[in-house]
């Protein structure tokens, strides 16, 4: 039946009870859709809050590190210049005065007391007052006389830090706390100067003094209360030795935890309801056995919410014991994860992320109810919308009941809706709904134009599958690759890759590589036969396997011949990993070198512009199980040296004409560019092979590390 016949039928056939028989349908349709809409909302919130929670707690972790690395290289630099005022103190014409305690307890004008800036060193536990200290000087502190001449002596050299202090602070600086100086002989030395400490105080009974007796050596401390404040602290130590090399004290800097509890805020979708532990995890000889503690929470969606910095450590408590035993095993294992579970009678996401140099943990707990309001809220939205909607057709029907003349009305209504189900069905796909079908139950070409539209989404829906799956394949690929090179003392390293479709074969690392003549850093290029998804997981088994065995105390070629005989397994027919292993030597600049079928790795010399190159004859990964990879040294790097790894999809990189880049080129720009840095050289040589290409697209995964010695 074509349209016209179908409208001489309708005309005849309309009455109210068809009518509402399509209000009820209407409804019905209308009340799945919003049920169906609820739940996918639902979980696409929830998988973004989780994804969310994961990047707050990296990047807080990212922040933190920086910062421990800092401090590290604060209390280093404290530690030398400790040692040389010790090893030749002041004399007594040029030494500053010295102020002991007492001192600052007595508020001595010549200390030119100041209160501490908040909140670093002005929290006191001991009746609330602003702790006053002194910035020019510092204040010593002594178990026992002070009249030996060598202590006299000791005491002008500690007094003389304060320069130095002076010369590091940032007085904005809203982590660091005391430095201070320790000696066996029971002097001590604080700065900024101030009284305050207990009558008994005497920091050679600190559990953190005595490991550091026991094992000399740079070392974070499980967290304490301080002594003039009872703020929360977290120190770190490094020894100080005599020119004899014996033990005589040590240095630290206490790190206010609270200040860095300030660094984590989570978004206001989010926040509301949920809580925010920070937690450590202590194992021997801190305690007998390892536990997880938390330090401080935060509770969110409360009018002035702060950090609350618990007045005594206390267990991890979810509320419930499975799920607070399994957090707890992750934490202690030095691993991060999330989870769904029950805390405290409430069904919340639970995310626990490490931070620091292993002890430190962030943990966030977002109720579900919270990560998908915005789903409730929609589907409350959608139900008044649909009640709205059906009032709105029972005002229509009474109406056609009154009016013969909106009986042709309704006629087109009825005509048009297999056109308006289909419009619908193309508005849900265009929006990216891809489970958007076309109902329509005609007999005439309509329907064949909604069976082509419902036989084209699957197809669609395929095809987008595909693509999220390819684009996340990328981003798990990316972070296989190191974020950034490594501090290696005497070197300046840096590396890039850059993919030709969204997954590839190349790969760079950076690895720390235990050798039988002491730990190395191991400089990593590697390139898998062919290029997209399959490439891309060998490429992520052999980064797998370089890891796995970097601490097995071999050679460069005993690590590659470990590596191939696990890769055999794995490769197909045709497949293989060309790979150059480069083994650093923080001391003299020595190269020792395994390479497995890679194209040979190319040394520029500084002091004669020559250009050497490194390489083997050895073949690649995945080929011959039984094959034994030689390790070549002997190259011997000076300051200026460059040593520039890559892939041949810098060389054969290609532009409009077909010409090739070639290794000839690359020898010219390091040449010419030599004085640059190793990150500068490896963006330089970026922008010169996109502007060689002019425009063409990259057909090769193009990676590249630069190596260059420096003065150590």
């Amino acid at each position: 039946m074509f349209i016209r016949q179908k409208m001489l039928g309708l005309l005849a056939s309309i009455a109210l009870v068809p009518l509402g028989l399509v209000i009820a349908l209407d409804r019905h349709l209308l009340v799945e859709l919003s049920d169906d809409l609820t739940r996918r909302n639902a979980g696409a919130l929830a998988e973004q809050a989780v994804l969310m929670m994961d990047r707050i707690a990296s990047d807080y972790a990212q922040t933190l590190d920086r910062e421990a690395r800092r401090i590290r290289l604060l209390v280093a630099l404290q530690a030398s210049e400790a040692e040389r005022l010790l090893a030749d103190p002041p004399s007594p014409a040029n030494a500053r005065p010295l102020f002991f305690e007492e001192a600052f307890d007595s508020a001595d004008p010549r200390l030119e007391l100041a209160d501490a800036p908040a909140p670093r060193l002005a929290r006191s536990a001991r009746g609330g007052e602003p702790l006053a200290v002194s910035w020019p000087h510092v204040s010593l502190h002594i178990n026992g006389g002070i009249d030996d001449e060598d202590l006299i002596a000791q005491a002008r050299a500690l007094a003389a830090m304060a320069d130095f202090y002076n010369t590091v602070r940032e007085p904005d600086d809203p982590i660091l706390g005391w430095h201070y100086v320790v000696l066996e002989n029971g002097l001590s030395a604080s700065w900024p100067g101030h009284g305050g400490n207990p009558s008994d105080f005497d920091p050679r009974r600190r559990p953190w003094y005595a490991a550091q007796r026991e094992r000399p050596g740079f070392r974070w401390h499980r967290p304490h209360r301080d002594a003039s404040t009872g703020a929360l602290l977290i120190n770190a130590t490094l020894p100080l030795f005599d020119a004899a090399g014996a033990f005589i004290g040590l240095t630290g800097i206490d790190v206010d935890l609270s200040s860095t509890f300030d660094l984590l805020q989570l978004p206001p979708t989010l926040d509301d309801g949920s809580d925010v532990l920070q937690a450590a995890v202590l194992r021997p000889p801190m305690v007998d056995t390892p536990s997880v503690n938390v330090l401080a929470r935060r509770h969110g969606g409360e009018a002035h919410s702060n950090w609350q910095t618990l007045p005594d450590i206390e267990p991890l408590d979810l509320g419930n014991t499975a799920a607070t035993a399994r957090v707890a095993a992750a934490m202690i294992a030095g691993d991060n994860g999330h989870l769904r579970t029950s805390v405290h009678g409430t069904d919340s996401f639970v995310l626990f992320h490490r931070y620091g140099e292993g002890f430190g943990y962030v943990v966030l707990i977002v109720p579900v109810a919270q990560a998908t309001q915005a789903a409730l809220q929609a589907a409350q939205y959608a139900d008044e919308t649909t009640q709205a909607h059906v009032t709105h057709l029972l005002l229509i029907v009474a109406a056609i009941a009154m009016a013969a003349v909106l009986v042709a009305l309704a006629v087109a209504r009825h005509l048009s809706r297999p056109i308006e189900d289909l419009a619908r069905a193309v508005s849900r796909l265009a929006a990216g709904d891809l489970a958007a079908r076309a109902a329509l139950s005609t007999r005439d070409e309509l329907r064949g134009l909604g069976e082509a539209f419902n036989a084209m989404v699957p197809r669609l829906q395929a095809h987008a599958r595909i693509e999220d799956a390819l684009i996340l394949a990328r981003e798990v690929q990316q972070q296989l690759l190191p974020p950034e090179a490594p501090e290696v003392p005497g070197y300046d390293l840096s590396g890039m890759t850059r993919y030709s479709e969204q997954t590839g074969g190349d790969y760079f690392d950076f690895i720390p590589f235990a050798s039988a003549a002491g730990p190395r850093t191991g400089v990593v290029v590697a390139d898998v036969s062919g290029h997209g998804i399959g490439p891309a997981l060998l490429m992520a088994t052999a980064r797998a396997l370089l890891h796995g065995g970097r601490d097995r105390g071999h050679t460069p070629g005993d690590l590659l011949g470990y590596v191939n005989r696990e890769l055999c397994d794995d490769v197909s027919q045709g497949h293989f990993v060309t790979l150059f292993l480069l083994a650093l030597d923080a001391a003299d600049g020595r190269l020792e070198w395994a390479s497995a079928g890679h194209d040979p790795v190319i040394v520029y010399r500084a002091d004669s512009a020559d250009v050497d190159e490194l390489g083997t004859d050895d073949i690649p990964l995945g080929i011959d199980a039984e094959w034994r990879y030689a390790t070549h040294t002997g190259a011997l790097l000076a300051p200026g040296d460059i040593v520039i790894i890559g892939t041949d999809g810098i060389w054969d990189t290609a532009n409009a004409r077909g010409e090739r880049y070639g290794k000839a080129r690359l020898r010219e720009y390091v040449a010419g560019h030599a004085r640059l840095s190793a990150q500068a050289l490896c963006a330089g040589l970026e922008t010169e092979l996109q502007t060689f290409r002019e425009g063409v697209a990259q057909s090769d995964d193009v990676t590249l590390v630069i190596v260059k010695r420096v003065r150590s």
